[in-house]
């Protein structure tokens, strides 16, 4: 530790933790005084005083969907203005890796940790480490007193489809349905079936097709729905982006003009929507909300200075209409 003369060495110790009951001209002599010196505090030793390690964890299922990685970027950005450093680790969404996540197992490496889970069940929010800060984002709610930020899913599909009927549209599919995958994908379908009966429509059942939420899967369910020959929607609401980009290579690779036969619309707006050929139309869920909602959840949780936010907050979404759909 730096001394520094007429100073005591417990005033230096707070300079270094940085707390703020230190008068300033103080806490310049003993800045100066380091500087002199080449003094750098050790980190490990603090966190070993404090409890704390200034590491904070985002864990999320992988990068191939896009809206992860895109949401790493806002979560690191909120951390850091808030002195932490964020940590990425990928869980695979196996279900043993969230669990042990969501009980505390690596308490001893991170304050916290902000997750996305898709293999967790609403039970499971029983088995969460109490002393262990975490805060889910997306469509997984707990059971107990696990904080949660979400995307309105459902209201965002049944939007989807008011847009396309009001478009002219009527046969609509769904492309990536799953009745039992995860609770995004239930959320997602019930949306999109609301909407059609909302707007007296009928769900046809070889207009539900099953993918895999990759570019692969959209493109080879559209060949597999064409080669099959069954109806032509004249619309195709895509689960995720990267659902509706493979779907366009496939239309575009058989002649089949988007917008013109089929209209397209995605969901997550990625980047690559925007710079699509047409322009892709795509739910665009207010990550930045997302992000902030979320590290600042968990920021209380670290420091235990609750600010009355509630336990579950759902962000805002915006129907981002561009050329695949007008």
């Amino acid at each position: 530790m730096a001394r520094v003369a007429g100073v005591s060495q417990r005033t230096v110790s707070n300079v270094v933790n940085n707390y703020e009951f230190v008068r300033p001209e103080t806490r310049q002599r003993v800045l100066d005084a380091m500087a002199a010196l080449g003094y750098v505090p050790n980190a490990a030793a603090r966190s070993l005083r404090s409890a704390r390690t200034g590491l904070i964890a985002l864990v999320v299922p992988d990068f191939r969907a896009r809206i992860f990685a895109d949401l790493a970027g806002p979560v690191v950005r909120e951390a850091e203005a808030l002195g932490y450093t964020v940590l990425i680790e990928l869980t695979g969404s196996d279900r043993e890796h969230e669990l042990t996540v969501l009980t505390g197992g690596r308490n001893q490496l991170t304050d916290g940790a902000i997750m996305m889970a898709l293999s967790l069940r609403p039970e499971d929010g029983q088995r969460r480490r109490v002393d262990y800060p975490i805060v889910l984002v997306g469509d997984q709610v707990l059971e107990g007193q696990v904080h949660h930020v979400g995307i309105p899913n459902k209201d965002a599909s049944a939007a989807v489809v008011r847009h396309l009927v009001s478009a002219g549209r009527r046969r609509l599919m769904l492309l990536g349905h799953d009745p039992h995958g995860g609770q995004t994908a239930r959320m997602r379908a019930r949306g999109f079936l609301d909407g059609l009966a909302e707007e007296g429509l009928t769900a046809h059942e070889e207009l539900l097709v099953g993918a895999g939420w990759t570019r692969e899967g959209g493109q080879s369910a559209i060949e597999e729905h064409l080669d099959a020959g069954r109806p032509m929607p004249d619309a195709i609401f895509a689960m995720n982006d990267s659902l509706a980009l493979g779907a366009l290579r496939a239309l575009h690779a058989r002649g089949i003009r988007v917008p013109q036969e089929v209209a397209l619309v995605g969901f997550d707006d990625v980047e690559e929507a925007r710079y699509a050929t047409p322009s892709l139309t795509s739910v665009s869920p207010d990550v930045e909300a997302l992000a902030a909602n979320a590290v600042a959840m968990l920021h209380e949780q670290i420091t235990g200075k609750p600010s009355g936010r509630e336990q579950h907050i759902m962000v805002d979404f915006r129907l981002k209409v561009r050329e695949s759909s007008q």
